[in-house]
């Protein structure tokens, strides 16, 4: 998308990153407002069908919008639809599971298909450059895979079960606030924030990075960037394996120091060998801030809230933290892309402290008084 927006639209670095940042506010409202349909309700698949249905809509249209304005509004309307989508599913999840007449599965080899997805459109769209393709299919190829998430929505339960007989909570995201606010969880949140932000950085600016800064060709941007989520799939496969041996804890350890690997690299070590090579650790910074997050906050999420924690959580983390990502990162790319990455360096290491503070913290609230 980065690529798509410079060569086709005609916008800058800090254009781009204002776009991404707007489309990201979608997160301070959307996935809080729709995992609270999701628990007080209990609706499933009206909220999925509903939110492909708007991807659809804004990818069609940003194919023919021209100029700075007109793709903040439909990127924003895209990332309004998209970014409840992973709350929804993670919540989804954790509440089938919870009912002990759902068949069980382990939470890795269900999210391992958003890797998978990650994919096939990156595979998509290097194999229609050789055959004469362009950056112009990508809103086109997005809207398709809209529709097949269309399709797999009518399969999903109209409503998920009410476990229980007591009434569910009238606000569930204000129990679910309540559990977030206190310390260890708290701080944890914040931590991971950081990361996050470091996040946006790598996301919306590592493609402008393989072709500008280390001269790699436009059609091989995706092909490397599917590498690492390649590799991801092994790292999702094997997470009850990784949590066995290191724990939730130590698995977020383990990604930070794989972030912090990563942003080191881009920010010193600018060659295609090293640009590339990072991505073999990308897994496990997936792992780290993407999976074991929700994971760690489900533990601590009762019937009545279990997919509001998840909103609440990816408001703060996904939304806050990224719009302002989004907004340095494009500032920083003016001046450089390597300034970039050093800046986002130093918001990680930040973000790692908040984060072994708060895994500290929470030793001591588990310890008897």
């Amino acid at each position: 998308m980065p690529l798509y927006l410079r060569d086709l639209k005609g916008l800058s670095p800090t254009q781009i990153g204002l776009i991404f940042a707007t489309g990201q506010a979608a997160v301070l409202i959307m996935p809080v407002l729709m995992t609270f349909i999701a628990d007080r309700y209990r609706l499933v698949r009206p909220l999925f069908m509903t939110l492909f249905g708007l991807t659809l809509v804004a990818m069609f249209a940003l194919a023919g919008a021209s100029g700075f304005w007109a793709c903040l509004l439909w990127i924003a309307l895209n990332r309004l639809a998209v970014q409840p989508q992973v709350a929804l599913g993670d919540g989804l999840f954790f509440t089938l599971q919870a009912d002990p007449n759902q068949p069980r599965a382990s939470f890795a080899r269900v999210r391992v298909w958003g890797t998978v997805g990650f994919i096939a459109p990156s595979a998509m769209l290097f194999a229609a450059y050789n055959y004469g393709g362009t950056l112009a299919l990508l809103p086109v190829l997005t809207a398709g895979w809209a529709l097949v998430g269309i399709a797999n929505a009518t399969a999903l339960p109209m409503r998920s079960r009410q476990l229980s007989e007591k009434p569910t909570h009238k606000m569930p995201t204000l129990e679910a606030a309540k559990v977030l606010l206190q310390p260890h969880l708290a701080c944890f949140c914040l931590g991971v924030g950081f990361v996050v932000l470091t996040n946006m950085a790598f996301y919306g600016f590592y493609p402008l990075y393989l072709t500008d800064e280390v001269q790699i060709e436009e059609k091989w941007v995706g092909p490397i960037s599917s590498l690492g989520v390649g590799l991801e799939i092994l790292y999702m496969l094997n997470l009850d394996r990784l949590r066995k041996r290191f724990g939730l804890e130590g698995i977020v350890i383990l990604g930070g120091l794989a972030a912090i690997f990563r942003l080191g690299c881009l920010a010193f070590l600018p060659t295609p060998f090293f640009a590339v090579f990072f991505q073999v650790f990308h897994g496990l910074t997936v792992l780290g801030f993407l999976v074991v997050p929700v994971m760690y906050l489900n533990e601590h999420a009762d019937e009545g809230y279990r997919n509001s924690i998840q909103g609440l959580y990816f408001m703060v983390v996904a939304g806050l933290f990224s719009i302002a990502g989004n907004v340095i990162a494009g500032e920083l790319a003016e001046i450089s892309l390597i300034t970039l990455y050093r800046g986002s360096l130093g918001f990680c290491l930040f973000g790692m402290l908040l984060i072994i503070i708060g895994f500290r913290l929470a030793k001591r609230h588990a310890s008897p008084a």
